[in-house]
């Protein structure tokens, strides 16, 4: 007998979705019966629907809605779900509370660290004892979470999110000259949201290191890239003509595939989203010794790893694959390699299943 699942998430139509997208449609695939609750105006309502895929269309709004509350309890008794899997804070605390006094496994997803046991509201959702399982999306989460786990520290199991390289085969590099830079620049990019854990002004730092003389331009893309500390740090570079704002990009991908070298110098850093596709793309990365990234960049295999926080450390890392075009395709065609190997939507899939399949027996 097929096992029967009620996936909740925020599924949309965005590319953060793309991996919880192709869970569903993959465990469907295998034979699984997957239900999804996610949201109304999402454009995987009907494409679900085609498929075969039961859709619930609501998401839970509040952390606690006694209305919500009782709309998954009714599911899990009409359906009779063997596992309920909860990938955000809203579902996790609707859904537990849902289940409980059902014969229900709660599965709970956590792809950042961050929480720890003193704080009450933790144990209302990803330490809620009421979780059989919690899947974090890399060793450093899982390693953060079992410290905080603290009565069953087992419950923290490891999956990565995965990635399919084909979806980026489309991809083509945004011309130089839409850039406003040179054919013969070497580009390196950095992508981010900026907050002060991102370490972006430790690579406009890195510039002050770097030979004037090298070709390098760097592109920093997402908002708050604009801030007046970075402006301020900018102006005071010797590459201050050659560090381009870039700010938001709907066209993101095509900037990348552009570049030549990828930086992520976080602080602190799970298992990055933007490393992951620079990797998919096929730009070899520089990232800090951190988190999530030690895991997604094998050192001097498919990128290079540099001490966090090193303005000097990234200078050198930039300049060394800046002055060797051999060693930037060799990490490029590791990084593909490594994401089909361990970082593969198939791999998720399957390993999601097996552990679906182990926490019933």
């Amino acid at each position: 007998m097929a096992i029967r699942v009620l996936i909740i998430s925020n599924i949309t139509d965005s590319a953060s979705s793309r991996p919880d997208i192709e869970l569903v449609i993959g465990l469907h695939k295998q034979g699984i019966r997957v239900d999804v609750m996610i949201p109304a105006y999402s454009g995987y309502v009907k494409i679900f629907n085609e498929l075969g895929i039961m859709v619930i269309p609501v998401q839970p709004l509040r952390k606690l809605s006694l209305k919500t509350v009782m709309l998954i309890r009714k599911k899990i008794k009409q359906r009779n779900y063997q596992i309920i899997h909860l990938f955000n804070t809203k579902a996790i605390i609707n859904g537990s509370i849902a289940a409980i006094g059902l014969p229900v496994k709660v599965i709970a997803y956590r792809g950042a660290a961050g929480m720890y046991w003193y704080d009450p509201t933790a144990w209302w959702s990803h330490l809620n004892p009421g979780i059989d399982l919690l899947i974090c999306n890399s060793q450093y989460v899982q390693q953060h979470m079992q410290k905080q786990l603290l009565f069953r520290p087992q419950k923290a199991i490891m999956i990565h999110k995965g990635m399919d390289i084909a979806w980026f085969t489309d991809v083509k590099p945004i011309p130089r000259a839409a850039l406003g830079i040179p054919d013969q620049a070497i580009i390196v990019g950095c992508v981010a949201n900026v907050r002060r854990l991102k370490g972006v002004p430790n690579l406009i730092k890195a510039t002050y290191h770097l030979n004037p003389q090298l070709p390098v331009h760097i592109l920093l893309i997402g908002s708050g890239m604009s801030s007046g500390s970075n402006l301020r740090l900018i102006e005071s570079s010797p590459f201050k003509d050659k560090i381009h704002i870039l700010g938001f990009r709907k066209d993101v991908y095509e900037v990348i595939a552009a570049c030549d070298i990828y930086i992520q110098p976080s602080l602190s850093e799970s298992l990055s989203r933007s490393v992951m596709e620079a990797m998919c793309l096929g730009v070899p990365c520089i990232v800090s010794d951190i988190g999530g990234l030690v895991e997604l960049v094998a050192h001097e295999k498919s990128g290079l790893v540099v001490e966090k926080g090193n303005p000097r450390a990234i200078a050198t890392a930039i300049e060394r694959l800046a002055n060797d075009p051999g060693l930037r395709k060799s990490f490029a065609d590791e990084a593909i390699h490594r994401m089909k190997r361990i970082f593969s939507v198939d791999n998720m899939v399957s390993n999601t299943r097996k552990w679906y399949e182990k926490i019933l027996n």
